[in-house]
């Protein structure tokens, strides 16, 4: 299987590492490689481990002819990005590619859905590893999480999902194959809805989102990401949601979410696809959002203060 990992990120190298180490002893054409969003002459790159070992290790490079002939693309970019990157390669891809994205929030799909074909598969990979950038192609893994892979665009034959699945399970471990991928993209967007702006706007780590002072706050955001995804066609529960964000915010209760880490470096955030999505979607059925588009342009006025006109 040809498997070529867009984005040099952390999730990027995590995927790319983890997936390279698996095929290393496999027999057949197995080649996983990384297309970076800026070229690079580097030969190599570092992976620490979670009890800090970390090695050097070889990197692939794609190009045309990789991109052309692989069986898997995977996008490991930010949601803002996808449409970007996918402008970039699409003309490469083959018809029978599958694809897959990794990002938060959602959006995404209706941005590129005109540029995929018909015979073309997309999937939706939801991690929920930790990685972090140490420095440029030195990453460090920083925590182990469940994760969930299903299709939100196409067909996938049984023999291609299974060889898929195997081999994710192999190298990204603790994988569930999803035949409703879209009821877990939504409880995952709850998730970030709360845990990300609140921890970005007031600086915190994720479990001080579980403080009584914001209680008020999750369950109005809950309660308006319910609202629009049931006129979606998704039923979600606002108690099983608000169990789930506290024992997700307890579990990760030192770590800090992607949106915080965002602010405090300088970065854009992918609140557009997160809040901001819930704030459109609001509009389009005529709902009111109120919290969600609060937290949504808060968290644009922030990124206003440090990012280029």
């Amino acid at each position: 299987m040809n498997i070529v990992i867009v984005g040099q990120g952390a999730i990027g190298l995590l995927c790319y590492h983890r997936l390279s180490q698996a095929i290393i002893n496999q027999q057949g054409d197995n080649l996983v490689s990384l297309w970076p969003s800026t070229p690079t002459t580097l030969s190599d790159y570092f992976f620490s481990e979670i009890n800090d070992v970390a090695k050097s290790f070889p990197l692939t490079m794609a190009n045309n002819q990789l991109i052309a002939s692989a069986d898997v693309i995977i996008f490991c970019v930010k949601s803002y990005q996808v449409t970007a990157a996918m402008k970039a390669v699409d003309h490469l891809i083959s018809d029978n590619a599958v694809i897959i994205l990794t990002h938060n929030g959602l959006g995404t799909l209706e941005e590129i859905n005109s540029r995929l074909k018909p015979s073309q598969c997309l999937l939706a990979l939801l991690l929920t590893q930790g990685a972090k950038k140490v420095a440029p192609y030195h990453i460090k893994h920083t925590g182990m999480g469940h994760s969930d892979l299903g299709i939100i665009y196409g067909t996938l034959h049984s023999i291609k999902q299974k060889q898929l699945l195997e081999l994710l399970n192999k190298s990204l471990k603790q994988l569930s194959w999803q035949e409703n991928i879209q009821q877990a993209q939504w409880k995952k967007l709850a998730i970030n809805c709360v845990i990300n702006p609140i921890s970005a706007l007031n600086d915190i780590e994720n479990g001080e989102v579980n403080q009584k002072a914001y209680q008020r706050m999750t369950e109005d955001i809950i309660s308006e990401v319910v609202a629009v995804a049931t006129k979606e066609g998704e039923i979600l529960s606002e108690i099983l949601l608000r169990q789930l964000i506290h024992n997700v915010a307890k579990s990760t209760n030192k770590n800090t979410s992607s949106m915080r880490a965002d602010v405090l470096n300088k970065r854009r955030t992918e609140i557009e696809y997160i809040n901001g999505y819930i704030h459109r979607l609001g509009e389009k059925h005529q709902l009111t959002t109120a919290i969600n588009t609060q937290l949504w342009l808060a968290v644009k006025a922030l990124e206003d203060k440090y990012l280029p006109e």
